[in-house]
């Protein structure tokens, strides 16, 4: 550590004010526009606000009505009956959401940001969700959904590296058995699970099994960005915003990622962030990784610096992931058991960390937490982001 850098003294002057989610389910009786109201609604109420106090936004629209054109931030203005000074609409979820707005909150392009996102209503009928399946060229024609992408990356990295198969397979297991014991998630009640189960699991794409993927389920996540002054007057402690990078090697789910070009990614952004901070990896309590398989939780530990490329899987099984672990990771039970809601999937991660540092998680709460890691995407979409938050302790 060198000392604090000018942009990262800059970025502790923003904070996360609110967070909310909806319940989580395989399926909601509930449109996508009325979860992601309910949760907005929730989020202004933890922060403290009102819909008047909003002159930010970023989310996707769900519909109906409004713009054809994605995201469309802007039709939300008119849905909360605002005015607003600022829409953000390059990728308006999760990470790149948070650092989005902080840029736009230190410029005075805004006081306070709206994030928010889900789906509700739009799955079942025995296919595959849609956005799994985007209509690229050389996707959805052959069939190729986002595990095939992943599967790819994952498939190389088991030939290169050799790790131990059963040791990625616990990795699912532990993040999953996190799910299991946490009422809020989709799998609350389900397993415990271990390696051999995992690995019994029905095969989705070679080599991840069943066990191993993400899920697909509904619900919606919504968060509140405001200067940390202005946090400081709502219900609970100040999350600040530490630092944050992203990577884009190109379009998601568009051409074949090869390990050789994405293997790598968030390395950079880890780097670049950590010194923003002027902390280390080993000064993270508890990570909450974007765990679309287990295989790329296990690169994300690599390239982040906790341990050497090819050793993922064996320094997680030997430090453990639990909240009382030495690597705490995915507390609620990440998207392979808690829940991934389509577009919103990405907030998920920034809440469940906020509710980490504020100490008040309704399950699997670290003790003692004082600095967090979010992360996005992966390999498989040709993009990563980090962002690390700490409260006021």
């Amino acid at each position: 550590m060198s000392g604090l850098s000018a942009a990262g003294a800059a970025l502790r002057s923003v904070a996360i004010a609110g967070v909310a989610t909806t319940p989580m389910a395989k399926r909601h009786d509930s449109t996508s526009l009325e979860l992601c109201l309910a949760a907005a609604s929730d989020a202004l109420a933890d922060a403290g606000m009102t819909v008047g106090d909003i002159d930010g936004i970023a989310a996707r629209w769900p519909g109906p009505g409004g713009t054809v054109f994605h995201p469309g931030s802007a039709d939300w203005a008119d849905q909360l009956g605002i005015s607003v000074r600022w829409v953000g609409d390059t990728y308006p979820q999760g990470v790149p959401a948070v650092l989005d707005a902080a840029g736009a909150i230190l410029t005075g392009q805004a006081n306070a940001v709206l994030v928010v996102g889900g789906q509700g209503g739009v799955l079942g009928g025995g296919q595959v969700a849609s956005y799994t399946r985007p209509e690229n060229e050389f996707t959805e024609v052959w069939g190729s959904i986002t595990q095939a992408q992943f599967a790819l990356v994952a498939q190389e990295y088991l030939y290169r590296y050799r790790p131990e198969r059963e040791q990625i397979a616990g990795v699912a297991a532990a993040i999953r058995n996190a799910g299991s014991v946490n009422p809020g998630a989709v799998m609350y009640g389900r397993g415990p699970y271990d390696a051999t189960s995992v690995l019994e699991s029905p095969m989705i794409a070679s080599p991840l099994h069943l066990l191993e993927v993400c899920l697909a389920s509904e619900g919606a996540a919504a968060m509140v960005i405001t200067s940390a002054d202005r946090a400081a007057d709502a219900p609970h402690p100040v999350v600040r915003l530490l630092g944050g990078g992203a990577e884009w090697h190109g379009q998601q789910y568009v051409d074949p990622p090869l390990l050789d070009e994405v293997g790598a990614l968030l390395a950079d952004a880890a780097a670049r962030s950590f010194e923003m901070a002027d902390l280390t990896p080993a000064d993270v309590d508890v990570f909450e990784l974007y765990d679309v398989t287990a295989a790329e939780v296990v690169r994300q530990v690599e390239v982040i610096g906790l341990c050497e490329r090819g050793d993922g899987a064996a320094f997680l099984t030997e430090v453990g992931m639990g909240p009382a672990d030495g690597c705490p990771i995915n507390t609620d039970g990440g998207l392979l058991s808690f829940a991934h809601i389509g577009w919103g999937a990405p907030t998920l991660k920034v809440v469940e960390a906020v509710r980490q540092l504020r100490g008040t998680a309704p399950s699997g709460q670290v003790d003692g937490a004082r600095v967090a890691a979010v992360t996005g995407a992966g390999a498989g979409a040709q993009y990563c982001n980090l962002l690390l938050l700490g409260n006021h302790r």
